[in-house]
């Protein structure tokens, strides 16, 4: 297999880690492209009828945003750091953090766009997973759907 084009799901948890270690081994290799991503969660709010009146509403509306801009600060922040992390590596990635509704859905996608020849992601995430489970629900759904063959590290 040729492989030009890795995609990396990070969602900062230990696999992802290893994930990302294991990813830019490969590209060493293979002289492939590093794609890095985060997908980030957006809260859904459904206040009742009384919390949507007037200024409560307002103030509401206020912390979410607030909060959603916070995450993607953080999740960007810690992308640019995963990105020097390869560069000290010897290796040159980009990111992207993408809002999600489901993460799994968002890997596809943009595994799909950018034509990646490879995923290769850790094998649970930052959910609380029982230890009992060897793959948590997001791997799973990507490693049975994705069009591209798919590394799960351990």
């Amino acid at each position: 297999m040729n492989t030009k084009s890795i995609l990396v799901p990070f969602d900062g948890s230990r696999y992802s880690k290893r994930a990302l270690d294991e990813a830019i081994k490969t590209s060493k290799i293979s002289d492939a492209q590093l794609h890095l991503m985060m997908a980030v969660n957006s809260p859904k709010l459904e206040p009742t009828a009384v919390v949507i009146s007037g200024v409560v509403r307002g103030s509401v509306n206020k912390a979410i945003s607030k909060y959603v801009n916070e995450m993607y600060e953080r999740a960007n922040h810690m992308m640019e750091e995963n990105v020097e992390y390869c560069k000290k590596r010897g290796v040159e990635a980009d990111y992207k953090v993408v809002p999600a509704i489901g993460p799994a859905k968002a890997i596809l996608d943009l595994a799909k766009k950018k034509n990646v020849d490879l995923i290769i992601m850790g094998s649970q995430g930052l959910r609380g997973i029982q230890k009992l489970k060897v793959l948590g629900s997001v791997s799973r759904h990507v490693l049975e759907n994705a069009t591209c063959p798919v590394t799960i590290v351990h």
